[in-house]
């Protein structure tokens, strides 16, 4: 092999160049492309050419474009070819050119640097990795035009040096192919992902370089195989399974084994991509068993479109729906009733994890024009990365049209590639779309007894005008055809909201026992200090007084049917969280306290038919639970 000379005939190729042929030739093994013979022989054929000889490969992230740069570098080292015999294959570093700290400027560096490979283009081959940067790197610091680019154009087009260069799909349409003049002075060599059945080739030789006394059994490279296709959706074969194989060999060595085990491998899965260890597993989670009384305990006065919702997901689990696209529904229902919540609480005892919990507020994308490009790049980026989820789309009657037909193709298809043809698995979504749309249907419903909505006639009638007032707001019949299923909230009763109000101050008693503080509320507990609580009355100022669970105030107070639950915290704020939050922050500040208790009621009479308003109040006593608990 011809070496460059070092008579200070090269000192630019030197310093700010890496010698890729000479760390070959120290272990030439470890740099042999597998699969890629062909991509190879074409990059050979390239140079081999008189014209048009620099040799540019395009392709996604992971495939192992460099790797078939240092392949070459292998072959160049024993050819018999004699047009590239003694080619010397070196790296030029872009960033280390970029650096002022040696006084000059990027462009005379990277000038001088042509000008020696002009000089030396018998016997060396430079490669630049990732270089669509020189589209526009050193005009900034030099004040002109005259970027990389441009500067590397004149040399390339007389066929005075020899380069191959690098790009990823993406940036080469980005950057390179808008610069139609330094594109043609490039030969395009494009390079494929490589099959499933190549990649577990080439798994089972890079095992067992890698694997340093830890076994890998044919059984756990399937596996492997397996898991990165199925689950590492935001990579490409070959480097996706590769990368799973070392991160499996690490766990295996950080706890002392002599082979890697599936359990390793499942590891790596669910704690890089938030993957669920029952999913990996393939069995049945006890999270699905216990997923209906689960989210009854957390949405209230649901049951029956919980039902629907376990039902559907439970079919899923079972193998009897479609699993080749994502698991859909709509929920219908006057705002407030418990949509949002019902999917946030679907994430969480499903998965486990708040990360796997995708929201879209889609009155951000109704604009039209701006808002396709923007939700599908926001879109495609989550997914791609917790691709076990669920994705809520709320309010999404109020999203531009063409947002609309996006989400269309995701529905039928479970996928969704972007304009560089890269695909996004949505299959494993459970997708959630929230509408107020029907709202007034809904609550007119509500207003009829039990055996009219019972009646099959008017049920039928009640769906006919839930899918008019869909399509009056715009949804398209084939849209709503792809759904799969039409879920409706129902408006909730006064009962339901005092149970949501009882749930909401058991979470709120649990934040003010952190600072050490307890909010008594329930009829039993308050009983515990005031003995005739759960009889109905009290003695305040020795007159005997109605009492009633603050809970039921709250309810009464805070429930608007227009506006569902949702004002409710604000009147829990008023009358509980306001009195509360005084004293912790009293207690921060070092104040004395003689209480570290809360008991809260409502005294006077609730309403009636007579009173609709009612004449109580909110009632609060403090106590300290070191004294003795006496009845106040």
């Amino acid at each position: 092999m011809i070496e460059l000379k070092h008579n200070n005939s090269t000192p630019y190729l030197d310093r700010y160049t890496t010698d890729i042929s000479a760390k070959v030739m120290s272990e030439p093994d470890k740099y042999r492309a597998y699969e890629r013979e062909s991509i190879t022989r074409r990059l050979m054929v390239s140079l081999m050419k008189q014209i048009q000889n620099a040799p540019l490969l395009v392709g996604l992230p992971g495939v192992g474009k460099t790797a078939i740069v240092e392949d070459l570098a292998r072959q160049l080292i024993d050819t018999k070819v004699a047009s590239l015999q003694g080619k010397h294959l070196i790296q030029i570093s872009l960033a280390n050119l970029m650096k002022s700290s040696d006084g000059e400027s990027f462009a005379h560096k990277f000038q001088a640097i042509i000008d020696e490979l002009i000089a030396n283009k018998d016997t060396v081959i430079a490669f630049i990795d990732e270089i669509h940067q020189i589209v526009g790197t050193g005009a900034e610091t030099s004040g002109s035009s005259l970027d990389a680019g441009n500067i590397i154009k004149p040399a390339l087009s007389r066929d005075d040096l020899q380069i191959i260069g690098a790009t990823t799909t993406k940036e080469f349409h980005e950057y390179v192919a808008r610069d139609g003049a330094l594109m043609r002075r490039f030969d395009l060599i494009e390079v494929p992902e490589l099959s499933f059945e190549q990649t577990k080739n080439v798994l089972s030789k890079v095992a067992t370089k890698l694997n340093n006394a830890v076994e890998v059994p044919e059984i756990v490279q399937d596996r492997i195989m397996a898991l990165s296709q199925r689950y590492i959706t935001d990579r490409y074969f070959p480097e996706k399974a590769i990368m799973l194989l070392d991160g499996a060999l690490s766990v295996a060595r950080l706890a002392n084994k002599s082979r890697v085990e599936d359990t390793d491998v499942a590891t790596i899965i669910h704690d890089d991509y938030h993957v669920p260890e029952y999913v990996i597993n393939q069995t049945t989670d006890e999270r699905l068993l216990n997923l209906l009384p689960r989210l009854k305990s957390q949405v209230i006065g649901q049951d029956t479109a919980l039902e629907k919702v376990a039902m559907k997901l439970t079919n899923r689990e079972a193998g009897l729906a479609d699993t080749s696209k994502p698991e859909s529904f709509l929920f219908m229902g006057p705002t407030g009733v418990g949509k949002t919540e019902t999917a946030k609480q679907l994430a969480l005892n499903l998965f486990g994890n708040k990360q796997n919990f995708i929201r879209f507020d889609m009155s951000e994308f109704k604009f039209a024009g701006t808002s396709l490009e923007r939700f599908k790049d926001q879109l495609t980026t989550r997914v791609r990365h917790t691709p076990y989820a669920v994705l809520l789309l709320d309010e999404i009657e109020k999203a531009d049209p063409e947002v609309m037909d996006l989400l269309l193709q995701v529905l039928d298809d479970g996928r969704l590639s972007d304009e560089y043809g890269r695909v996004v698995n949505f299959k494993d979504l459970i997708i959630v779309m929230t509408t107020n749309s029907g709202a007034t249907a809904v609550m007119n419903r509500d207003a009829k007894s039990d055996s009219v909505k019972e009646d099959k006639k008017r049920q039928a009638n009640f769906e006919e005008q839930l899918e008019i007032a869909l399509q009056s707001d715009g949804y398209r019949p084939e849209f709503i055809a792809r759904i799969g299923a039409i879920i409706v909230f129902d408006v909730l009763k006064m009962a339901d909201m005092v149970r949501i109000v009882e749930l909401k101050l058991s979470r709120l008693n649990q934040k003010a026992q952190e600072s050490g503080f307890n909010i008594v509320f329930d009829t039993q507990e308050v009983a515990r200090y005031i003995p005739s609580f759960d009889l109905g009355f009290e003695y305040l100022n020795g007159t005997q007084e109605v009492s009633s669970p603050i809970a039921n105030y709250i309810a009464d107070v805070g429930y608007k049917p227009s506006r569902g639950v949702r004002p409710i915290d604000d009147t829990i704020a008023t009358y509980v969280s306001d009195p509360v939050s005084a004293a912790i922050i009293q207690k921060r500040q070092g104040l004395g306290q003689d209480f570290d208790t809360f008991i809260f009621r409502a005294i006077g009479n609730p309403p009636s038919l007579t009173s609709p308003y009612g004449e109580w109040q909110v009632v609060v006593s403090t106590i300290k639970e070191a004294t003795d608990n006496e009845a106040i």
